[in-house]
């Protein structure tokens, strides 16, 4: 990917991709974007989402028992707004 101005940076959540196994989930994130994300989602108690770990660029998250897919990708598109626009789930 080619490098972003300051000014692209500011208007983008760094959402790269969204990866599901079980009931875990993985987030990938431009560089420096994941710490950010993670906290948003963590704050806005998604009850579908128990916690996040967040590293630099990935966050990875446990999904509540019986919690759907399309449950937990509607409730994170309130946080990044670019998740609904990808069909890879």
């Amino acid at each position: 990917q080619k490098p972003m101005t300051a000014r692209e940076m500011l208007l983008t959540s760094g959402f790269v991709s969204l990866k599901f196994s079980g009931n875990m989930g993985v987030i990938h994130t431009r560089p420096g974007y994941a710490s950010r994300i993670a906290y948003n989602i963590d704050n806005s108690k998604i009850q579908h989402i128990l916690g996040t770990i967040a590293g630099d660029d990935t966050i990875f998250f446990i999904i509540a028992e019986g919690a759907e897919r399309k449950e937990i990708i509607t409730a994170l598109g309130y946080i990044i707004p670019e998740i609904t626009d990808s069909n890879d789930y």
